[in-house]
């Protein structure tokens, strides 16, 4: 959606599949193949079935899952909790989340984006955002495992629903912000108002700060590098958002390195929190596996700025090594700290072994 919008069809999402195995992000976990809106019509059939474009997919959405899963990839879908999706451009499942259940495991879709647009509030007096939310997330839940196959939920809630409270108990993964731009300010944005949630997110349940502009051209190499670093340590859903056909050398390393990957992806499943804040300096730690602890610096500022800071100073008294998983290099073991030069929107990211 962030590269496309609506304007998608069975040839560009084939594309992309192939472009995930040729590119190596397959091989680095990128394994879902996930369809956003536009790919259907405004209207139901007669019967009440949700229809695809049949100029975009011609064949339907059964024989692109299809193709997706023989490349040995995974398949998503979007749908929208209210009347029409969000852009307006299609039916949403308001009224249908059996129906659309339903159909969905005929086309052995693996993942649901469940939007929120057009969703008649008023259908729901006396109940507020919060508890419209989670009555009609939990419908869909109930749907969707009706079905009895394996679906990703992505419930893509209003912010204003609170859903980081509730949809633990429904979902995998639930959007904690609005719509990110391929803009460093909402960049920042998006990072900045999921951090309040950490004690939400864990194993098989997750703060979702939204895609990953990463390539898109908005932003520097310096400013995409710092925006993974940044949802690698909210421990964010990766889901690359850029045209997978055009990758830039740069863009593919920022996107496949498999130490930033593995801090993200880390089983713990713990959100980082923020250590320190001096200024446009913030100092910010994650708990890993096995003891380990990601370690990340951010700088906020337009200029470069020198850091120093202590391994004491954020409760780390037995460091046994330090990695720098962008450099892919070991540091001295015998660190204390780190104190170098980090630029203006940039970011350093480190892994400390502890030992424990």
């Amino acid at each position: 959606f962030n590269r496309f919008y609506v304007h998608v069809d069975a040839a560009t999402v084939e594309a992309a599949a192939r472009a995930l195995v040729a590119s190596g992000m397959k091989a680095a976990g990128y394994v879902y193949v996930n369809l956003d809106g536009g790919w259907g019509l405004r209207e139901r059939s007669v019967d009440g079935t949700l229809q695809p474009d049949p100029h975009k997919f011609p064949l339907g959405i059964r024989a692109v899952a299809d193709y997706v899963h023989s490349l040995g990839l995974s398949f998503g879908i979007y749908s929208s909790a209210g009347v029409r999706n969000c852009a307006g451009t299609s039916a949403g499942s308001y009224g249908h989340y059996w129906q659309d259940a339903a159909t969905f495991a005929s086309w052995n879709i693996d993942y649901l984006k469940l939007d929120w647009c057009e969703v008649p509030y008023r259908d729901y007096p006396g109940m507020n955002n919060e508890q419209v939310g989670q009555l009609l997330a939990m419908e869909m839940g109930n749907a969707l495992a009706a079905t009895g196959r394996p679906i990703v939920y992505d419930v893509n809630g209003r912010p204003d629903g609170l859903p980081w409270k509730w949809a633990r108990r429904l979902a995998n993964m639930w959007r904690t912000t609005p719509d990110i731009q391929d803009k460093y300010a909402s960049m920042v944005w998006n990072f900045t108002h999921n951090v309040s949630h950490f004690d939400a997110a864990g194993p098989n349940g997750w703060n979702d700060p939204d895609m990953l502009e990463i390539g898109n051209g908005g932003m520097s190499p310096d400013e995409y590098r710092t925006h993974m670093t940044f949802w690698s340590i909210l421990a964010a859903p990766l889901i690359a958002g850029n045209d997978l056909r055009t990758m830039t050398p740069e863009t593919r390393a920022i996107l496949t390195n498999s130490e930033v990957i593995a801090i993200d992806q880390d089983v713990l499943g713990k959100q980082g929190q923020r250590a320190q804040k001096r200024g446009n300096i913030e100092i910010w730690t994650r708990p890993l596996a096995g003891g380990a602890v990601a370690l990340a610096i951010f700088n906020l500022g337009v200029t470069d700025a020198s850091v120093t800071v202590g391994w004491q100073d954020l409760g780390i008294s037995n460091a046994k090594s330090v990695r720098d998983p962008w450099a892919r290099r070991d540091l001295p073991a015998a660190m204390v700290g780190y104190s170098g030069t980090i630029k203006g929107h940039g970011a350093e990211l480190l892994r400390l072994e502890t030992g424990r």
